[in-house]
């Protein structure tokens, strides 16, 4: 059984054999020290990274690693972990750097299960970045946010503001390659960090190799889609609308977070009902939604004045992790002990309540119901130019079904280049964390290594 003591203003844990130990345990006193310490993050990322990989941080025979922060104009930096394999690849034609870009509210340590098996190909370099806003990143005032701006717009939104908001992503890390002198990589994007990775695919085609979308935000199109012309008429479903945080509040019984699905074995008579899909959104043959959800009053004031729900999580002070805790000892309930458990809360505690920035981006970006404003649907199909790779846990409540019609559509299309479907078993929206050994295999053999 594990033990909890104080020392020198400390949590610390001994004998950590049972995580449960923590989650009964973690009380407001442990909670307090979570956030007295939250501004140590890079201290809190450091701890995450030894607990996941036995050789950070000085490498091992085969592999390099370092943490660097990489000026991108002098005022600005973007945060990265990297990792190099020194030993000589077999396949020359292969790409050798992979960029890996991270979700909405997260950072580069969620990928941890992943760099192990990764960092395993020779000759690999892998960048993992925290994007511009987020993690350990510089964090300047995102465009268009505060209070006044927010009362004057009253949640409307232009074209063009979709497009800023998009920009502050894609070309910081435009900025970030050519500091880093990256010719030519494969592109590594997970929900919100998707949709930017397809937009700097779209952008700056010459610059991506290959691209993997890891279950991406804003596939499908809806009556918010702001590159067509709509009806005034449109249905609403009858349930409630999703929490505006969901990638981070998913409140999942499973490791996975996500509701199970039957899988494509399972049989059905003719009386009962076809197994329930996980989607939020299922959208029609054409990948458009036609009924979309009612939001509640508070999720719609703070789309319409660009409240953040990280917001709340700074408001509650000391009392913020306890809080925050339910959802990071349900996420991480893969942890192997309470050690390791503790070091993921507090590194995403710590990510999730510093200064606001790259999370003003989710109302610009998206709209009520996580329905994009600039669907991909309607701008990649037919101008991307590279192989792509779309990735969906068996679980997710991404739609799956919009990546399948995405597809097809960039198959059909002439001008885009082949794109490959692919559902991870036993898995949700963090695919890449609840089934890693799966998750990597699958993009390794896209890579061809």
């Amino acid at each position: 059984m594990s033990e909890t003591v104080e020392k020198a203003g400390e949590t610390k844990l001994v004998a950590d054999t049972d995580p449960n130990h923590l989650k009964e345990n973690y009380g407001y006193k442990a909670a307090f020290q979570t956030w007295r310490h939250a501004s140590n993050a890079r201290e809190n990322e450091s701890k995450l990274l030894s607990s996941a990989l036995r050789w950070f941080p000085n490498g091992d025979k085969t592999r390099f690693c370092e943490i660097l922060d990489v000026d991108i104009d002098g005022k600005n930096h973007i945060h990265e972990f990297y990792i190099e394999n020194k030993e000589v690849a077999s396949n020359k034609t292969q790409c050798r750097d992979m960029v890996m870009v991270h979700g909405y509210g997260a950072a580069l340590g969620l990928f941890m299960r992943n760099f192990d098996e990764l960092s395993e190909v020779a000759g690999i370099r892998i960048h993992a970045i925290d994007m511009l806003g987020y993690g350990l990143s510089s964090r300047p005032k995102f465009p268009g946010t505060g209070f006044l701006s927010s009362l004057v717009k009253r949640g409307n939104v232009a074209p063009a503001e979709v497009t800023q908001a998009e920009d502050f992503f894609v070309d910081s890390i435009e900025a970030w390659r050519k500091k880093r002198n990256l010719k030519k990589f494969v592109l590594v994007g997970h929900s919100l960090g998707g949709y930017l990775s397809c937009c700097y695919a779209l952008k700056y085609p010459d610059k991506v190799e290959k691209l993997i979308l890891v279950s991406p935000v804003g596939v499908e199109t809806s009556i918010y889609d702001l590159t067509r012309k709509h009806s005034k008429e449109h249905v609403h479903a009858a349930e409630l609308g999703p929490d505006v945080s969901k990638e981070i509040t998913n409140s999942g019984e499973t490791p996975s977070t996500d509701k199970r699905v039957a899988n494509s074995s399972t049989t059905t008579t003719p009386t009962s009902s076809p197994p329930k899909s996980s989607s939020l959104h299922v959208p029609d043959d054409s990948g458009n939604v036609e009924r979309i959800p009612n939001m509640p009053k508070i999720f719609t004031y703070m789309w319409t004045y660009n409240i953040s729900p990280f917001s709340f999580l700074r408001a509650l002070g000391p009392i913020g992790p306890l809080a925050s805790s339910r959802w990071s000892f349900r996420r991480f309930s893969f942890a192997e002990n309470s050690q390791e458990l503790l070091r993921f809360h507090e590194y995403c505690y710590s990510s999730f309540t510093a200064t606001g920035s790259g999370e003003y981006a989710l109302t610009r970006i998206l709209a009520p119901g996580v329905l994009a404003r600039l669907p991909l649907l309607s701008r990649v199909p037919g101008k991307l130019q590279c192989p792509s790779l779309w990735m969906y846990g068996s679980n997710d409540w991404m739609s799956k079904e919009a990546g399948s019609v995405i597809v097809r559509e960039l198959n059909k299309q002439s001008g885009s280049s082949p794109a490959e479907y692919s559902i991870i078993p036993d898995a949700g929206h963090h695919l890449y964390l609840d089934n890693p050994s799966a998750f990597n295999s699958r993009l390794k053999r896209f890579l061809g290594v």
